[in-house]
């Protein structure tokens, strides 16, 4: 009996061995055909599009010198989506030099405050039209993927007693954009059905 066991248990362990390799194998072949099935030179140029719409449209709608720091960058990530960031001057002010060192008053200080944040106001209202209405020329995006944007807040030389948020964050689902460009949700349901961050 025990050398009947021991011819039984051999044959079992190869077996299981070799279901094991089996199985890593497909995985591993799935991994390579779904990578293989990805257009990644038609993400690129869809990155790039959406990429210059951002800056485009922010560059136009935001007064004052240096509105963006820097172009907008944009990445694809395998099952989430495509990510987008940039950032944004949303502070104001005079600003201190060899030629002009006077302090700033507590007026320039609150006045400087008050516009940075109808600023902020104004970039979180283009950034849901930008992913709204520019959204799904990002073709080669899943219905189930995302859209997201970034926007990094400078602010220079900031008042110190005062709270600055630093970042900004919208995303929405391809299908939703999809839905919101096909007239088939109004600008209040899509904003509703957005993820929005802020701090």
């Amino acid at each position: 009996m025990v050398h009947f066991s021991k011819c039984l248990i051999v044959p079992l362990v190869l077996a299981c061995v070799v279901l094991g390799a089996v199985e890593a194998w497909a995985e591993d072949g799935a991994a390579v055909a779904s990578e293989i099935s990805t257009d990644y030179s038609g993400i690129k140029r869809d990155l790039a599009v959406f990429q210059g719409v951002v800056d485009a449209t922010l560059k136009q709608h935001l007064p004052g010198p240096f509105p963006l720091l820097g172009s907008t960058k944009g990445t694809y990530l395998p099952e989430y989506g495509a990510v987008f960031t940039v950032e944004v001057n949303v502070y104001q002010i005079r600003q201190l030099s060899p030629f002009d060192v006077r302090p700033l008053t507590e007026k320039e200080l609150s006045d400087a405050y008050t516009k940075m944040l109808d600023r902020i106001k104004t970039v979180k209202g283009l950034l849901v039209r930008i992913i709204g209405d520019h959204g799904a020329t990002l073709q080669l995006l899943k219905p189930e993927e995302n859209v997201a944007v970034v926007a990094h807040l400078f602010a220079a030389a900031s008042d110190r007693k005062r709270e600055f948020p630093s970042q900004v964050v919208f995303s929405a689902k391809k299908s939703v954009i999809e839905q919101y460009r096909e007239h088939k949700l109004s600008l209040e349901e899509f904003v509703k059905s957005m993820q929005v961050l802020q701090y």
